[in-house]
Formats: structure tokens, C-alpha cells, sequence
């Protein structure tokens, strides 16, 4: 999967002029957080886009759709980590008034709190986006029972592999413009995945995009 998500960004008309609106929006975010709202909209939309097997990446329209999903994505996400981080920031701070082991409990805990959120967080999200439903994000049955399935979790850790690689680069050199084109390429090439293994696990358990380019517009 990951061998042909890679090029994911880079199909259909226009591709060029939404990989420099993601990349100078993720740049400008480095200052300022607002613009990373209507990329989050954005990948929300990538999500929506590939469960419903359409071959080419969406386009930055409807801005005002944008904010509002990119402002439910984020909410989303903070919901999910909000215990594990909270965990690992007890965790840091405990052996100043407490015990070093109940600190490297805490760490502890919390590490695996939030391996656990970032494997369930990429269905929620998915759900979210195929849904139009917040309460669907939080129906930890129906996203637990899409995480078992093999197809789930080969596009996940893919998935992570390209942002933790590509968007990782990008991360690191945020403040040239090639920077947040590694950082949104990435991003989008991820979110592609991660909705490739929940539409192939509450499907048939095969990867959506076998047969690429087959899917209708």
C-alpha cells in the first residue's frame, strides 16, 4: 500500500496548486495556528475522499467546510489524547512531590495509553469523516472492532511510517518552504492510508485501492 500512496498527492488536475496551498498554509501555521485549521478540514476530506474509493486527492474548497471539519478533527484528537498525555505530564512532574516510582508509573502508563489512542485515533477519525457524526468518532465498539482486521493494521503502521518519515523531515525543516511541503505531503499521504485500512476493514478486509485508478470520480 505504501509503495503506491506515496504518489497519492501527486494525481489528478490541479494537484500542484493543492500541494502548495497545504504546504504555505502548514507554513504559516508555524506562527500562528489558524491555518492549520482548514488543513485538518483538508485531511478530513482525504479521509472522506479515499473511503469512498475516489482515485485522485480532494481539493481546498468550501473553506468555511473546512474550518468547521478541521475545528471537529481537532476536537476529535484532543478528546482521544487528552488521558494519555495528561498521564505522561503527571508522570514528569511526580517525582518532585511524590515517589520516582509512581513517576515511572505514570510515564509508564501513559506511554502505553498513548500507543494505544494513536492506533484507535486513525478509525474515530475516519469515522468522523465517512459519518458527518462527532458521536460515531466516539463509538469505541465499532472502531475496535475495524482495528482487528489485518488491513487495519498493515495501512496504520504505514501510515505512521510516512508521517513519522516524510512529515518527520518535514517537521525538521519547518522554516524553509520545502519543509512544509514534506510536512503536508506526508500528512496527506498518511490520512490516505489510514482510511485505506478502515474501508478494507469494515469491508471485504482487502485494501479498497488494490486496482489503482479504477475507482470511479
Amino acid at each position: 500500500m505504501l509503495r503506491d500512496a506515496i504518489y497519492y498527492p501527486q494525481r489528478g488536475p490541479g494537484w500542484l496548486w493543492t500541494l502548495v496551498t497545504g504546504s504555505l498554509l502548514v507554513l504559516v501555521g508555524t506562527v500562528t495556528f489558524v491555518p492549520l485549521i482548514p488543513v485538518q478540514g483538508y485531511l478530513l476530506r482525504v479521509l472522506r475522499s479515499t473511503a469512498e474509493e475516489r482515485p485522485n486527492p480532494p481539493k481546498f474548497t468550501d473553506w468555511g467546510d473546512l474550518f468547521v471539519d478541521g475545528a471537529r478533527s481537532i476536537a476529535v484528537q484532543v478528546a482521544y489524547l487528552f488521558v494519555p498525555v495528561l498521564l505522561v505530564l503527571f508522570g514528569v512532574v511526580a517525582p518532585a512531590v511524590a515517589p520516582p516510582a509512581v513517576g515511572t508509573a505514570l510515564l509508564v502508563l501513559g506511554g502505553f495509553a498513548l500507543v494505544a489512542v494513536l492506533y484507535f485515533l486513525p478509525g474515530a477519525l475516519t469515522r468522523l469523516a465517512t459519518t458527518d457524526s462527532l458521536a460515531a468518532a466516539f463509538d469505541i465498539r465499532a472502531v475496535a472492532a475495524a482495528a482487528r482486521r489485518p488491513i487495519y493494521v498493515v495501512a496504520v503502521v504505514e501510515a505512521y511510517v510516512a508521517l513519522f518519515v516524510v512529515a518527520g523531515l518535514g517537521g525538521v525543516l519547518v522554516l524553509i518552504l520545502i519543509g512544509s511541503v514534506f510536512a503536508f505531503y506526508g500528512q496527506v499521504v498518511g490520512y490516505h492510508l489510514f482510511a485505506r485500512g478502515y474501508a478494507g476493514a469494515t469491508g471485504d478486509g482487502q485494501d479498497p485501492y488494490g486496482s489503482v485508478g479504477t475507482a470511479a470520480e
